[in-house]
């Protein structure tokens, strides 16, 4: 009897062992924190986002939401100041990922030049300390940097006999403003992704090219400029996702201001929030920019397979 129970406890046994080292098993057990720490942190707020997107409701009573569909995304898309917002936005984006793609071309051709040197490697680690920096603690460093009173900027103008700029006090001056410090930070990131791709040219190709009597830009046409736009182009896309989400530094500086000259998206979406207490409005917000960033995401992807592809 006691074999008998015993035969009939081995095969259980060896389907429960059997079953704890299947690679499924295995697999899943290993997905399954992610899986909750995404469904947690991001796949449950971007529902209850759209939720109160689609609500009227006030943030210090949001038990009293009543649903108005689509309206918050029409009085969006019609309200002069997000319209403001988004045109900044766009602009910010493209001027300063264009001058940091040429700034950061032209520091990287001489990084590459001077790679021979011992001592390009420490002034390269030098350049990229900006990047490392919390955008929160670069707002709070150029607040000081542009005072227009105890700030060195005017100092240094002073010193070649300019006069002082209201960096933050007028309209123009305020946007060049925060152009400047978006360069400022994260051209070292664009000059990292396009230092990798010089780096990955052949030499013998650089030789063919000066064999064949190729000036110094029928190189950078022909040869670079063409080698290097896949890697580019993926730091485009990262540069406009980190835009779109671009919030400390025009936070601590400007706050949005003067007037609405410096007003960006996700300062909106904040102000909507935290200032006017509108939890719909500023929720439907939020979701446009993830649309947004998703629609250019999705486009810059394709694009870039197609580039990889030829």
């Amino acid at each position: 009897m006691a074999y008998a129970v015993s035969m009939t406890r081995a095969p259980k046994e060896a389907t429960r062992r059997s079953f704890l080292h299947d690679d499924r098993f295995q697999m899943m057990v290993f997905i399954a924190p992610t899986c909750i720490f995404l469904a947690l942190l991001t796949i449950w707020p971007f529902i209850y986002s759209v939720y109160l997107s689609l609500h009227a409701v006030k943030l210090t009573a949001m038990q009293r939401a009543v649903f108005i569909g689509l309206d918050n995304y029409i009085n969006l898309l019609t309200d002069p100041l997000f319209l403001r917002a988004m045109l900044n936005t766009g602009m910010l984006a493209v001027t300063s990922i264009t001058c940091e793609i040429v700034i950061a071309f032209v520091i990287a051709k001489a990084f590459v030049s001077l790679s021979h040197l011992k001592w390009v490697n420490g002034l390269r680690s030098l350049f990229m300390i900006p990047m490392m920096v919390t955008p929160l603690i670069v707002g709070m460093i150029f607040s000081y940097v542009f005072n227009p009173v105890l700030g060195i900027a005017n100092y240094l103008l002073g010193g070649v006999g300019l006069g002082p700029v209201p960096w933050f006090g007028g309209s123009t001056a305020a946007m060049i403003s925060i152009l400047l410090i978006n360069i400022w930070q994260w051209t070292p990131f664009m000059m990292l992704l396009i230092m990798a791709g010089l780096l990955s040219i052949r030499a013998d190709l650089y030789e063919a090219a000066r064999v064949d009597g190729a000036k110094w830009h029928h190189v950078m046409r022909f040869l670079e400029i063409p080698s290097i736009k896949g890697i580019v182009l993926l730091g485009v896309i990262l540069r406009i996702i980190d835009t779109l989400r671009f919030f400390d530094v025009v936070y601590v500086t400007t706050r949005g201001g003067p007037g609405d000259s410096t007003m960006v998206l996700t300062l909106y979406a904040y102000q909507q929030n935290f200032q006017f207490f509108q939890a719909g409005v500023g929720s439907a917000a939020a979701v446009i920019i993830l649309v947004i960033s998703i629609v250019i995401t999705t486009f810059a992807v394709k694009l870039l397979r197609r580039i990889e592809d030829e």
